[in-house]
């Protein structure tokens, strides 16, 4: 009696644990949720940039047991709106390179509604100067600037830097942004850059000029570099062009007042009446 009644326990245990295995995995299946994310696209904007033909010219210029090291002008257009120039070499001893760009845009309202935009325009310099014992190391001629032809709208420039003897100057100058009105048409970015480097020794500590963010070989560089392990990710001469909307639109011209009119000032006579004596 016992065995049948612990046997029917067990079996009535058992029908309740599989009575209550589908509830379970339905309770799991309304537990999972599928989220989906979808990338949300950037409106674009009312007003772009389209370049067109381009000159780009590095010249170097070597002397004897010199060394010189990148040379490059690079122009990217990280969004409609942006250009983004950048100039970048490194010279050693008794070196020069000279950098020039002349790059033609237009100017373009895409939307119907915009009536007014400007154009930005900014620029910076990172990189290092080491003079010699006997030499000096310099950049110079970084400026840009944006024209209608033949007269120019805006333009940067950023102060010229040089080191002599055993001075040693890191660089991260920057000028702008500056602002002008633009309407729709065609313009031209000009932009220069020249880096420089001298000296009468051979046997000393070589200057040089690095504005390349790749590194120079390290035989052409002192053992005790006071910039050793600096990052040069950023190192260059760069201009950044923008166009954006102008909402603020200028006010309408007031109208002038008219005149006030003054009534002519009448001058009033006495009248003196004389009487006959009696």
């Amino acid at each position: 009696m016992k065995r049948s009644l612990t046997s029917r326990l067990i079996g009535y245990l058992a029908l309740g644990l599989v009575s209550l295995a589908p509830l379970s995995l339905v309770a799991a299946e309304e537990k999972t949720v599928n989220v989906t994310v979808t990338a949300g696209v950037a409106a674009a904007p009312p007003v772009s940039i389209t370049l067109h033909e381009r000159h780009g010219h590095v010249t170097p210029c070597k002397g004897k047991c010199t060394h010189t090291g990148g040379g490059l002008i690079d122009v990217a257009q990280p969004s409609p709106d942006t250009v983004l120039v950048t100039m970048s070499g490194a010279v050693i001893a008794n070196s020069e390179m000279k950098f020039d760009l002349e790059q033609c845009f237009e100017v373009t309202f895409d939307d119907p509604k915009l009536k007014h935009a400007k154009l930005l325009i900014e620029g910076r310099v990172i990189g290092v100067l080491r003079g010699g014992h006997k030499g000096s190391a310099e950049y110079s001629d970084a400026s840009a600037g944006v024209s209608c032809p033949p007269a120019e709208l805006v333009g940067v420039s950023v102060p010229t830097h040089s080191v002599s003897g055993c001075e040693s100057l890191s660089v991260n100058d920057h000028d702008g942004p500056k602002a002008v009105p633009i309407v729709p048409g065609k313009y031209t970015l000009h932009q220069s850059f020249c880096i420089a480097a001298n000296t009468s020794s051979f046997l000393c500590k070589r200057p040089s000029a690095e504005f390349s963010p790749e590194s120079l070989d390290p035989l052409w560089i002192s053992y005790y570099d006071p910039f050793h392990g600096v990052k040069k990710d950023s190192f260059g001469f760069q201009v950044i062009v923008k166009v954006v909307a102008d909402n603020d639109v200028p006010p309408p011209p007031k109208e002038k007042a008219a005149a006030e009119v003054i009534p002519a000032r009448v001058e009033r006579k006495a009248v003196v009446t004389a009487k006959p004596l009696p």
